[in-house]
Order: C-alpha cells, then sequence, then structure tokens
C-alpha cells in the first residue's frame, strides 16, 4: 500500500514537472523582446526580399524612361582603323617588259565621327515615349501593390499567432484540469470510493491534452518562422507579440464595391495595360509612314605608298546627308499586325471587365464574411466566457462526486470549443477587414 502511494505521488511529480516545463516554454523569456505589430511591419518594409526585387524593377522602369529610349536622341558613333600591306608584286606587260618590285609597301589610316538622327518615323518614336511612361506607371502601381501583400500578410501572420498563442493558453489550462482530475481519480481510488477505469480513463485523457499542447507549441513555432521571414530575417530570432486583436472595421457594401472601381490596383494595372495595347496600335500604324533620318559624319584619311607614284593621300573633311524611306509594300504584313493588335487591345477590355465583375464578387463575399465574423466574435465571446465558468464549476463538482468522468470531460471540451470558436472568429474578422483594405486600395497600417 505505501509503495504504491509511493508511485502515485512520483507520478503527480511528474505531471506538475510537465506543467512547469510547458508553462516556460510557452511564457515569455525575459531577454525576449516583444515585437509589436507596428515593428513588424516596418522590419518587413525595409527587410523583406520580395520587396527589395519590386524596387529594383520600379527603378529599372524609371530608368528606362527616357528620351533617348523612346528614340528622339541622336546616334553619335566614333570608329578608326589602321592597315598596312607589304606585297612582292610582278607585272608582264603585252610588250614583254617585266616589272617587279619587292617589299612594296603601304599604310592607311582612318578616323571619323558620325551621326545619325531619325527626325520623323511615322509618330513611332511619340508612342514609344508613351509606352515607356505607361510601364514606369504600372511598375510603380506594382510596387505599391507587393508593399501592401506584404503588409497584409505580416498583419494576418501576427494577429494569426496572437490567436494560437491565445489558444496554448487555453490548452494549458485544459491539461491542467485533466491533471486535477486525473489526481482527485487517483485519490478516489485510493479510499475506494471510485474504480481502477476512472483513473486509467482519466490518465488517456490527460495524455491526449499533453500532446494537443505539444503540437499548439509546434505549430507557434512554425507562425514565428513565417512572419521571421516575411521581415526578411533570421528564421530562428525568438520574440513575443502583443496578444490583443483591435476589434474590426465594418464596410459598407455599396460603398466598398464604388470604392474599389476608382482605387483598386489591379483594376489600375489592367487600365494601364489597355493603354499600352492601344499604344501598339499606334506603334504598329507607324510604319506605313515615310521614315526620314539626318546623317552626318567628319572623317580624317590617310594612306602612304612611298614607293608608289603617290606617296601620301589625305582627305580632311565633314560629310553630310538626308535619307528618306517610304514604304510600299510589304506583302500586307503592316494590315495584319494592326489587325492583331486591335484584337489584342479587344481582349484587354475583356480581362478589364472580367477583373472588374470578380473584384465585385469578392467585394460581396468579404463584407459579407466580415458581417457574419462580426456578429461571431460577439456570441462566441460569450459563449467561451460561460464555458468556462462552467469547466471551473465541474471540476468541483467531480470532486465531490456531483458528477461523472464523461460529464467532466464533455464539459472540457465544451470549453476548448467555445474558446477555438471565439479566437478563430476574430482571426476571421481581422482577416475579412484586411482584405477589404486590400481591395479598395487603402490598407490601413496599425
Amino acid at each position: 500500500m505505501m509503495r504504491s502511494k509511493a508511485n502515485k505521488t512520483k507520478q503527480f511529480r511528474l505531471i506538475l514537472m510537465a506543467l512547469i516545463t510547458l508553462s516556460a516554454l510557452t511564457s515569455p523569456a525575459q531577454s525576449t523582446d516583444t515585437l509589436r505589430i507596428s515593428d513588424a511591419i516596418k522590419i518587413g518594409l525595409e527587410n523583406n526580399f520580395s520587396l527589395r526585387i519590386a524596387r529594383n524593377d520600379q527603378q529599372v522602369s524609371r530608368n528606362n524612361n527616357t528620351l533617348g529610349a523612346a528614340g528622339f536622341l541622336p546616334k553619335v558613333d566614333i570608329s578608326s582603323s589602321a592597315s598596312g600591306t607589304n606585297y612582292n608584286n610582278r607585272q608582264e606587260l603585252e610588250t614583254g617588259e617585266v616589272n617587279e618590285t619587292n617589299n612594296y609597301s603601304s599604310t592607311a589610316l582612318y578616323g571619323g565621327v558620325q551621326l545619325s538622327w531619325t527626325l520623323f518615323d511615322g509618330f513611332a518614336m511619340f508612342a514609344n515615349r508613351q509606352r515607356l511612361g505607361t510601364l514606369e506607371e504600372i511598375n510603380n502601381i506594382a510596387y505599391q501593390l507587393k508593399v501592401e501583400d506584404v503588409v497584409s500578410d505580416i498583419i494576418v501572420n501576427y494577429y494569426t499567432l496572437s490567436v494560437e498563442k491565445q489558444l496554448l493558453d487555453i490548452y494549458i489550462e485544459i491539461m491542467r484540469l485533466s491533471a486535477d482530475r486525473l489526481n482527485i481519480a487517483r485519490e478516489k481510488a485510493a479510499i475506494g470510493t471510485s474504480y481502477q477505469l476512472a483513473v486509467i480513463q482519466a490518465e488517456v485523457d490527460y495524455r491526449t491534452d499533453s500532446a494537443q499542447v505539444l503540437k499548439q507549441i509546434n505549430r507557434i513555432k512554425d507562425l514565428s518562422i513565417t512572419l521571421n521571414k516575411l521581415l526578411g530575417r533570421d528564421p530562428t530570432i525568438q520574440f513575443e507579440i502583443e496578444r490583443k486583436i483591435p476589434e474590426v472595421k465594418l464596410f459598407e457594401q455599396d460603398s466598398v464595391i464604388e470604392i474599389l472601381k476608382s482605387q483598386n490596383k489591379e483594376l489600375l494595372i489592367s487600365r494601364l495595360n489597355l493603354r499600352l495595347k492601344e499604344i501598339a496600335i499606334k506603334e504598329t500604324q507607324a510604319s506605313r509612314y515615310p521614315k526620314i533620318t539626318l546623317s552626318s559624319a567628319y572623317n580624317v584619311s590617310q594612306t602612304n605608298t612611298p614607293d608608289g607614284s603617290t606617296t601620301l593621300s589625305r582627305s580632311i573633311g565633314p560629310s553630310y546627308g538626308i535619307t528618306l524611306g517610304i514604304p510600299i509594300f510589304n506583302g500586307f504584313n503592316v494590315s495584319r499586325n494592326i489587325t492583331n493588335a486591335r484584337i489584342f487591345m479587344e481582349n484587354q477590355q475583356f480581362s478589364l471587365q472580367a477583373m472588374e465583375n470578380d473584384l465585385t464578387a469578392e467585394a460581396v463575399r468579404l463584407t459579407n464574411s466580415l458581417m457574419l465574423a462580426n456578429n461571431l466574435v460577439e456570441i462566441e465571446r460569450k459563449s467561451a466566457s460561460l464555458a468556462k465558468q462552467n469547466a471551473d464549476i465541474s471540476i468541483e463538482k467531480y470532486r465531490v462526486g456531483l458528477i461523472s468522468d464523461l460529464e467532466l470531460r464533455d464539459t472540457q471540451i465544451r470549453y476548448l470549443n467555445a474558446e477555438f470558436r471565439y479566437q478563430n472568429a476574430l482571426i476571421q474578422a481581422k482577416s475579412a477587414e484586411v482584405a477589404i483594405q486590400m481591395l479598395i486600395g487603402n490598407l490601413q497600417v496599425p
């Protein structure tokens, strides 16, 4: 009897040690900094690798939007060359005379500056300038969209981590209740008021709850790694977060639909792509017009033939000219290209209309989801509070034998499910709010 009691005491101590260890794993260390949501966003905007790439793409489009790239400016080249020969010459004339010269040498030097300037190309350079400017606008908006994507991912991940930490506290609380139940069952079995089967069932439930705590700890670690990756920093960095999720802001459905049509960044990019298709038609039509090119050069050339009749020949001076090219016929390729360009523009118009329709549907879905999630938050908050009170009361009833093991376990499961629904409603509401802000192009940074 004494040995059995000692074993039970040892097991109970092991349970307490496990609880203490788990609490230590899940509580913030003294040296761990608290990462606030505003700090997380700031770090992410500075370090996120996808944002760095987007910034470089934006800079490339800015660099390309110049008069020179559009074709307005002339092209100037400098060229030079030097050559030499050393021949043995033999000439046999009809008269029978033979002229033979050995080591006949000559040298030639050339240098010049050439200018080529397209004065008119059927307005293609103007269309090209519009195209480069439009591409810069697209990349600027694309960068802003990428910023919003990264910030929204950080916000949702941060608050998801907060919810999972809250759930971990609940799992630990359930495990503590299971530990109390196991202890009570053992005490009852020791004095003969309960069966050993109740002890076994209590221990099975306790181990199940312990496994759930360990799984939740691992999930929190995974979310922490993901958040560190979004912030562009070492995934092994340890940090704590703020546990509270701010209240969500509700949106009127008609207002969301109206705003997104003018401010949604995906729509803005699609409209700019439509402009590119219109510009492509102008560029193709330019092939029908004449092309005028101005050319000029300043050349220096010198040829030395010491053994020839002319020992030195030198020319220095400018040259100039103008070229007019008029396209007459090229197998109807210009007409074909213009027709295809107009078809591409029409397809882009269809894509724009489809996108606007899809985004409108998404606005309806998200506003409905936000309203539902917000209502669920209010309902589940109260349900979780009542379930917690019921669980606390039930353990005391179990202690004095007023309820069975199954009834106690049922209250614990109800408490866990109520908290899970409440936390899930919180993150769903926040996610829907962030998605709506993205949709209308007005993401609010906490």
